[in-house]
């Protein structure tokens, strides 16, 4: 079977978790994974924001992302995402992103999951 690539979008960041997780599954598989943050779901790749959050659904999401840019996961945030008033300072591995970058990568995929 050949390998499929995946986009997720994020939205939500009480859905970063699961999301985490089920790319780390599909990574496990040799599919190829994207997972694009925006509004409060960018919230997620900020140093800041990380720092000050506490485990959330029981889950270390600072281990989870190491396990993500170790996997080969690629992490893009909104490069025009508004709820975050004075700009993102991306955690390691992620990038900006814009909607341009998000097409080619929607397109390219076998599916799209938003989350």
């Amino acid at each position: 079977m050949a390998n499929k690539k995946f986009v997720y979008f994020v939205s939500l960041s009480s859905n970063v978790p699961y999301v985490l997780n089920k790319a780390l599954e599909m990574i496990e598989q040799k599919d190829e994974v994207d997972i694009f943050f925006d509004l409060d779901g960018a919230r997620v790749l900020d140093k800041r924001y990380l720092k000050k959050m506490p485990r959330t659904h029981g889950v270390d999401l600072s281990s989870l992302f190491t396990k993500a840019r170790q996997a080969g996961i690629h992490l893009y945030g909104c490069q025009m995402n508004v709820l975050i008033a004075d700009g993102l300072e991306l955690i390691e591995g992620a990038e900006l992103a814009g909607v341009v970058t998000f097409l080619e990568r929607a397109y390219q995929a076998d599916a799209v999951l938003s989350y």
